[in-house]
């Protein structure tokens, strides 16, 4: 049986039982909140949006972590935001080596799917969380242990900038069409907002009918296989 250790901020936000008996339910799955002692015991080592620095990590080559970004476009923060506030055509997330520059190691694999109007950046996080533990499934059925393998990134990097709450204001005289993407980029942890006469007044959009996981993911593999 093949092992996956997954990597977390907080043990109680990796709430994902459903996803890991449907998709890794033939894996030995461990989760914690730093590398384990010994990596090497470890067919694969997820990284899950972990946002501490593991400095002098000894062997690298079968940690990973998955960036929401057809990367090297959209490196730094707040993927999910940027790729529907700037209306891309897809959402790419790309699975890659974990090395000391952040967002700069090989990738191993990418999955995209198209963006429709009715995506709304809470519905792509969802997906984004289930298509990362299905790319895992994936790279563990594909790759045996110690044989990963990737290829440099190709193209001009490009950077998202760390958002913070201010950054979701808009004006009040502003047409709701030119702020739609935006309002589908926002979440309602950190919602879009306007102020009138000294009061804030927060707005959150959600689709009418909630759309269905995406049915076009395109999956595509680099560098060798074992």
């Amino acid at each position: 049986m093949k092992k996956v250790f997954f990597v977390v901020n907080k043990l109680k936000e990796f709430n994902f039982k459903d996803l890991l008996e449907k998709y890794l339910s033939d894996v030995d799955v461990s989760v914690g909140e730093c590398l384990p002692e010994n990596t090497e015991d470890y067919d694969l080592i997820i990284l899950w949006s972990y946002q501490k620095i593991i400095p002098n990590i000894k062997n690298k080559k079968n940690i990973i972590l998955f960036h929401s970004s057809d990367l090297p476009e959209g490196k730094g923060w707040a993927p999910i935001y940027n790729v529907i506030a700037c209306n891309k055509e897809y959402y790419t997330i790309s699975g890659i080596f974990a090395v000391d520059k952040v967002d700069t190691g090989d990738v191993i694999v990418k999955a995209k799917f198209k963006i429709l109007d009715n995506y709304t950046a809470e519905y792509i996080r969802k997906w984004d969380n289930e298509i990362s533990i299905m790319l895992t499934q994936k790279i563990l059925s594909r790759f045996n242990k110690g044989s990963l393998k990737g290829i440099k990134q190709e193209g001009i990097p490009t950077y998202y900038e760390r958002r913070n709450s201010e950054d979701n204001e808009i004006m009040i005289d502003s047409k709701i069409i030119d702020n739609l993407n935006h309002f589908r980029a926002c979440e309602k942890n950190h919602p879009a907002f306007f102020y009138y006469n000294g009061f804030k007044y927060n707005i959150f959009v959600e689709t009418a009918q909630a759309p269905s996981f995406p049915e076009d993911i395109e999956v595509i593999f680099y560098g060798n296989t074992a």
